[in-house]
């Protein structure tokens, strides 16, 4: 099993001073946030694999060699989690954040009402259970591999806030880490970023690409994913459901909305004018249309826009505008792709697309862990950070399933054996050209707060 995480914070901070040249600095101003924002989502998404596929199958339709079709699949059952958290102690909201999430159906008044509550720092000796730290416990015992994009301040919030207090170093914390997941973090944006020819890095760019790519492998029998989800019950209160959003079919011809795309929407993932921009912000478009550099298109699709300013035109434009853009990169790369978030399906419809185009959304704890009521939160509308962590999840699954090295389900899931052995324990930094890296060292010791708790939290882990 591997686990994507996402969450959603009550604001994040200057962003010029989470962007400092000097990791240490950077990591010292993160440290703080950490303190005093909050976490108001968690958002969880659990992939296992239950099956590794490698046979040859009759082909009627003709289009495999000798008869036959090629079949090389990781089969994976994902169950989601969106879990709602209220931190008990005073907590700093910032007000562009709390007008983002409330323009994408973010529900504050339920969060209130029945948010799970936590508190920050080290455990206390009377602590009442269970609740959403043990729920992280509950990950670290189990010593699970994490899958983030561009994630360096979610595992800052996830340590603050559900583990204990922050060390004072960069270095120290990165320990820390190393200790707390040895089966490796991984962090998509970073593999997008240094070892894929991506024209954009943004989490739903990513994913719609990955669904696409992940399409053709499975029609040229090479290896891809395929996913399940649990057969809820009909009518759970508890349960979203959200189209799958495969886009393969989508025809730039016949669906195109005759607009030009968005530039910065389509290499960033979010655009200052929002839903006011007179340009096209189609994701199924944009992905479409934006290919690697010194790739060219396939096909008879044709670019929408201006006459007088070709794709790489734009490409080569947006790349001069990356010095300006970083700082803005930072905070909203990943938060404004609202397009999949508006998308929804009802109960009905996804119950009768349930074994490929549904994804289910578990707005509460995992029952399997936590014995607590679940929240009713509306269905399949505004802004979800367990579909974010499933995009992520999903992402990550692709590029293993790609890989190749894989050969079945019972195989540890650690960077050697998957193929991923330069892309683990490297973590995304926005401006620099090399990763901020989860490693132990001669100058680097693990946090007294850390080495006094990780054995209570492994303490069952034989069992």
């Amino acid at each position: 099993m591997k686990i994507g995480d996402y969450i959603e914070l009550t604001g994040i901070g200057d962003r010029k001073k989470i962007n400092y040249p000097e990791i240490d600095l950077r990591y010292r101003y993160t440290a703080e946030i950490a303190r005093s924002y909050a976490v108001i989502s968690l958002g969880l998404s659990c992939f296992t694999c239950r099956s590794v596929s490698d046979v040859k199958v009759k082909d009627d339709e003709g289009g495999g060699v000798g008869g036959c079709a090629q079949i090389r699949s990781h089969d994976y059952l994902v169950q989601t989690f969106d879990v709602l958290t209220l931190c008990s102690e005073p907590f700093t909201v910032e007000c562009r954040a709390h007008k983002f999430l409330i323009s994408h159906g973010f529900d504050f008044n339920k969060l209130y009402a029945k948010g799970l509550q936590y508190y920050k720092g080290c455990d206390k000796k009377k602590d009442e259970g269970p609740n959403v730290r043990h729920l992280f416990s509950t990950l670290l015992e189990h010593r699970k591999p994490v899958v983030i994009h561009n994630g360096l301040m979610d595992l800052a919030f996830l340590y603050q806030s559900f583990y204990a207090d922050l060390p004072k170093k960069a270095d120290t914390f990165a320990a820390d880490l190393s200790d707390m997941f040895p089966s490796g973090i991984y962090d998509t944006k970073y593999m997008a970023e240094f070892h894929q020819s991506m024209p954009a890095t943004y989490l739903e760019f990513l994913y719609k690409k990955m669904q696409l790519k992940n399409a053709r492998c499975g029609k040229t029998g090479k290896w891809h994913i395929r996913i399940k989800f649990p057969p809820y019950p009909r009518g759970l209160p508890n349960v979203d459901w959200r189209p799958y959003q495969q886009i393969h079919d989508y025809n730039l011809e016949k669906d195109d909305d005759g607009l030009e795309i968005c530039e910065m929407f389509a290499f960033h993932g979010w655009c200052s004018q929002a839903d006011k921009c007179l340009k096209s912000h189609n994701i199924n478009k944009i992905v479409k249309l934006l290919q690697p550099k010194g790739a060219k298109r396939r096909g008879n699709s044709k670019y929408s826009g201006p006459k007088t300013a070709s794709l790489v035109q734009i490409i080569q434009q947006a790349a001069k505008k990356e010095d300006v853009l970083e700082t803005e990169r930072a905070s909203l790369d990943d938060e404004h792709d609202s397009s999949a978030k508006k998308q929804k399906l009802s109960n009905e419809r996804a119950l009768e697309h349930l074994e490929n185009r549904s994804i289910l959304s578990n707005e509460g704890p995992l029952n399997n862990t936590l014995d607590h009521k679940v929240h009713d939160m509306h269905n399949a509308s505004g802004h979800r950070a367990g579909f974010d962590a499933f995009m992520t999840g999903y992402i990550f699954a692709g590029h293993v399933s790609q890989n190749g090295k894989l050969k079945s389900k019972d195989d540890l899931f650690i960077g050697e054996i998957i193929g991923l052995s330069e892309q683990v324990n490297k973590v995304y930094l926005m401006g620099k050209n090399f990763p901020f890296l989860i490693r132990t060292g001669t100058y680097a010791n693990m946090s007294t707060n850390h080495t006094l708790k990780i054995p209570k939290v492994r303490k069952n882990e034989s069992r």
